[in-house]
């Protein structure tokens, strides 16, 4: 039944309805690609930007099946950013969203990750890209003050801050607070992906998300006061609706993904409209 529910997935996706054949052969062949050859694989993804996967990367995997793995977010991202901007990726894996803001757009991107051995496989696709000179990635974590926590570390997608000291497979991470460190000074848009974690990011960088110049929060929440509290932000909930390239009001956050939050509304669908479209290699070349 899983294994039918993701071919259905795949197949009636958005980015696969004009091709569902062509999605379920990109499936079939990369499960067995993926069986013969356990080594690593370089394909094409968005314009001239290509990423590494191996087996097991469910990140990379599912941009592999469907084009982009967070339809809406990442649409937002290539439509909304623009290369004079900086983009922040907390909790950036290993560099999806990276490789589309600094690898697709060219801005200037702050990406941290805080699991060595992700981390590591962030900066072999910043390499495969040469955005090195766009990208800077440090090895540590976002938090509500400087210190050492400890992470797990064999959870793939879902690694996250350890409290049980009796857990194996963790490692220690330093961790900052955002507004230590860093004040917008230009247009920046944020993305947080930390499992659990936000209300810390956002406790640490309460004058980071307050300033005019971040313009818009991509972030996962299922609590009504993390939403509140960025609100009390400027922010405001959207959805976007890649294709028609529009921005749409939310009444609250979405329990069920990410949320996109902007300051200015108006502003950022003028942005997306007039954004340049990109090319998305999924089993037919798409563009949006």
């Amino acid at each position: 039944m899983k294994l039918l529910n993701t071919l259905l997935f795949i197949m009636n996706h958005p980015l696969n309805k004009k091709n569902k054949l062509g999605s379920l052969l990109c499936f079939l062949k990369w499960q067995l690609k993926s069986r013969l050859y356990k080594s690593e694989h370089i394909y094409k993804w968005v314009d001239k930007t290509n990423f590494i996967v191996k087996r097991g990367e469910h990140a990379m995997t599912g941009n592999l099946y469907i084009g982009l793995m967070e339809y809406e977010d990442m649409s937002f991202v290539l439509h909304s950013l623009k290369e004079t901007d900086n983009f922040y990726d907390i909790g950036a894996n290993v560099g999806s969203y990276t490789l589309l803001a600094s690898g697709v757009k060219r801005c200037k991107s702050f990406c941290f990750e805080p699991i060595q051995s992700t981390f590591e496989r962030l900066i072999d696709n910043v390499n495969l890209n040469k955005i090195q000179h766009l990208v800077d990635a440090r090895n540590i974590g976002i938090g509500d003050r400087n210190e050492i926590l400890s992470f797990t570390n064999d959870l793939n997608t879902q690694n996250r801050v350890c409290k049980d000291s009796d857990i194996d497979n963790t490692e220690n991470v330093d961790v900052i607070r955002l507004d230590d460190n860093f004040k917008p000074s230009i247009p920046s848009i944020a993305k947080i992906d930390v499992e659990g974690f936000e209300d810390f990011v956002l406790k640490g960088g309460k004058n980071f998300f307050s300033s005019s110049n971040t313009i818009a929060l991509i972030i996962e929440l299922n609590r009504s006061d993390t939403h509140k509290e960025i609100l009390s932000f400027g922010f405001s909930p959207i959805r976007y609706a890649p294709f028609e390239r529009r921005l749409i009001s939310l009444e609250s956050y979405n329990s069920s993904g990410n949320t996109i939050y902007v300051k200015d509304i108006e502003a950022i669908q003028k942005r997306c409209n007039e954004a340049d479209s990109v090319c998305i290699h999924t089993s037919n070349d798409l563009i949006i």
